[in-house]
């Protein structure tokens, strides 16, 4: 087919000379209102929340990191109650204004330059013509604001023909993110949505738009198709392994998507009433925590465990070079600490030395210590947390939070922001009544017994809600049992039922919210300020053919995960790969955080027939490296099983065996052993966090004090059977 448009955008070509230094350009899309729209199957793109201040949020991140010369342009369509978008029709993400941002974009670009994309919004499917490519039959698509109006979509099709050009003919450095799905459902609970359709007949493609819209793309099919191809072929052919299929896996671009193809992109709401995507937050929040290894790879690492975290049922996916420098290029080192250079007595308000400049956003909160403190692990000494209400350009108003004392504050103090690296001991629980459940079932009676025993026995860690977004939900089934689900309202997988006439049932249940809130707690532990984590070096190895577990772990080729987890065969081995490139010797110790919400020793390991290592850790000589063998097993009757493996290295005398846990069928409220002569060790704070009698902390934070430097990382391995 040939090409029947004038010379225009598209045109941009390798030979034109640069016209100035390589320059960052952004293009940030965010879709919170949408057009009245129905699909054929009776399912509708309902108006979101949080995808507007995803991008704004996202747009101060990159002003305040990005070293490079900005060219940061975005597509809004804010949600203001009327019957259009907020702001100037110009800006709203049409499909015809996401086109000819895209194009701009395509002609600006030069060699050399660095190209990010963010799209906040819905994502959904459309049968393909392109049934050579897409042997499913589908095309996944962006949702522009304008569906409604018989629009078209931009398919991933046009997304790759885009990425093709600047790549392989605009030579740029290529990442996109998108915080949408294509697939997934209906959502049971409260300030909880999905980026996707929503709604549809029972019987029907949830997510299938088959109405008739327009089917050209960007570009004629045959350049469509020969983009496709070029960067499929550009990959590692492990397509049919990856868990989205968004776009070909390539090694020119790196994409970050949502979730995979069978899960759901969700948008929450936080305490302070704002809505953000998950994604979106996990994304920033691993932003805000690099240190001088600033690869994908590493980045990739703190999005999984802040997202599984709260939202197991949920898995960010990574294609492309994982080895890349995060936005292709070098950050800015975030501030972490400002000053106190004003005192509202009057009105308990702070003006902090933070502000746009160094991304300080609106619901920041820094907690504001005496003058001259040096270990901020000791929260005891804190003034008070106190909240930006009001960022300008290098400072910014925070409110001294109630029963915080105004009078100990001074002048001059220590404010260090309080999210990098916190972990929360408080978890929301909403009772959830079914109104799908036979009249003879008492809800009531059984949910009520369930929040009598939070009040009693959740000691603090847990907070019954009936607003916002829960952690968890508890609910029946219809054969009275008692679900524990995540907070789209999904079954928390291998959590297991209780029985409501089962004996101490209520009980058993808080246990198990509190199991979750132990193992997720300890999923999250990183230290983001540790000047260790950049010295110490994470890898999985294949053994060299021919070993045996009777020799000692020596060789081995480098694994490549498949998509989210690294894939092995049962009763296989493994070596986990620790290169010390520090000038001191490091304390290691490997746990495996298994799919049964139990937590297990790995590295050292523990006699047979017991579950206690008799050492604390192995020792890794400075500038040296140790490999250590792991097998992995499938229980009977399983096809697959996810291991969390994670690797904590410590310069000092450090005791992790705490963090063991059973799995969740004898949940585990406290920890199983005591507390030896390691009593100040890296985790000691949040030890006596989880291990309190009545909890006061919202959050904790095990963070690095002087003279005691560690470091977690975390791999993820897929056993499974062929």
């Amino acid at each position: 087919m040939n090409d029947q448009r004038s010379s225009g955008p598209h045109d941009a070509r390798m030979s034109e000379p640069r016209t100035s230094s390589p320059t960052f350009r952004a293009l940030l899309i965010g879709i919170d209102f949408y057009f009245r729209n129905s699909l054929p199957n009776g399912a509708t793109y309902l108006s979101l929340r949080g995808c507007v201040s995803d991008v704004d949020r996202v747009e101060k991140a990159l002003r305040a990191r990005v070293t490079m010369p900005h060219d940061i342009r975005t597509l809004l369509s804010p949600n203001v109650g009327d019957e259009v978008p907020g702001g100037p029709e110009s800006a709203w993400p049409t499909y015809k204004n996401m086109k000819a941002a895209l194009d701009g974009l395509l002609a600006r670009t030069q060699p050399g330059d660095h190209v990010y994309i963010h799209y906040s919004g819905h994502g959904g499917r459309v049968l393909t013509k392109f049934t050579d490519l897409k042997p499913g039959g589908f095309d996944e698509t962006l949702v522009p604001t304008d569906i409604g109006d018989g629009s078209r979509y931009l398919r991933d099709l046009d997304l790759a023909y885009y990425l093709d050009q600047l790549t392989r003919n605009n030579q740029a450095t290529v990442t996109i993110v998108l915080d949408s799905c294509h697939s997934g459902g209906a959502t049971r609970g409260v300030s909880i949505a999905t980026r996707c359709a929503t709604g549809a007949r029972e019987g029907t493609d949830p997510t299938l738009d088959t109405a008739e819209r327009p089917t050209d793309g960007v570009a004629p099919d045959d350049e469509l198709f020969a983009a496709w191809t070029r960067l499929a072929a550009t990959g590692s052919g492990r397509r049919a392994a990856i868990a989205t299929t968004w776009l070909p896996e390539a090694r020119d671009y790196v994409l970050l998507a949502a979730c995979r193809d069978v899960e759901t992109a969700l948008e929450v709401r936080s305490e302070g009433g704002q809505s953000t995507g998950v994604l979106t937050a996990a994304f920033l929040e691993a932003l805000e925590g690099l240190g001088k290894d600033q690869t994908w790879k590493t980045l990739y690492e703190g999005v999984l465990a802040s997202v599984h975290s709260k939202y197991p049922s949920q898995t960010p996916q990574l294609l492309g070079q994982e080895e890349r420098q995060v936005l292709g290029a070098e950050l800015r080192p975030v501030v972490h600490t400002a000053r106190v250079d004003e005192i509202d007595a009057p009105n308990r308000n702070l003006k902090l030395s933070a502000g746009l400049v160094t991304g300080t956003p609106v619901g920041a909160k820094f907690g504001i210590y005496p003058p001259g403190t040096t270990d901020f692990t000791q929260v005891n000494l804190r003034a008070g947390v106190a909240t930006v209400f009001k960022v300008m350009a290098v400072e910014s108003w925070a409110s001294l939070e109630e029963g915080a004392a105004i009078d100990a504050v001074a002048l001059g103090a220590p404010a260090l922001l309080e999210d990098l690296g916190s972990i929360e001991l408080r978890r929301a629980v909403n009772l959830f009544h079914r109104n799908d459940l036979p009249p003879e079932i008492d809800q009531d009676q059984a949910l009520d017994a369930v929040g009598a025993e939070i009040k009693t026995r959740g000691r603090g860690f847990l907070e019954l809600v009936s607003g916002g977004t829960p952690h968890y939900q508890v609910a029946l089934d219809k054969d009275r049992r008692y679900e524990i689900w995540d907070p789209s309202g999904e079954p928390i997988r291998n959590v297991g039922t209780v029985a409501i006439g089962a004996q101490d049932a209520a009980k058993v249940v808080v246990d198990r919210l509190i199991h979750l809130l132990r193992y997720q707690a300890i999923l999250k532990v990183a230290d983001p300020t540790s000047g260790l984590k950049d010295r110490i070096r994470i890898e999985l190895l294949a053994p060299p053919q021919g070993w045996s577990e009777s020799r000692p772990p020596e060789g081995g080729t480098v694994i490549e995960p498949d998509g989210d987890a690294c894939v092995i065969e049962p009763d296989n081995w493994l070596f986990v790969h620790v290169v010390n490139e520090s000038d001191s010797p490091v304390n290691v110790a490997v746990v495996d955080l298994g799919d049964d919400w139990g937590i297990r020793a790995l590295e050292p390991p523990p006699p047979e027939g017991h579950i206690l290592p008799t050492r604390r850790y192995s020792t890794v000589d400075a500038r040296s490296e140790a490999r250590f063998a792991l097998q992995f097993f499938l229980s009977q009757g399983r096809a697959s099983s996810l291991d969390v493996i994670k690797i904590f290295a410590t310069l000092d005398d450090a005791d992790f065996w705490w963090l063991l846990h059973t799995s969740i069928d004898s949940p585990v409220t406290r920890s199983l052993t005591t507390r030896d002569t390691a009593a100040f060790d890296a985790l000691f704070r949040l030890r006596e966090a989880l291990d309190a009698e009545e909890n006061a902390l919202r959050s904790v934070r095990p963070r690095s004090a002087p003279g005691e430097a560690w470091t977690a990382r975390q791999l993820r391995v897929d056993t499974r059977r062929k």
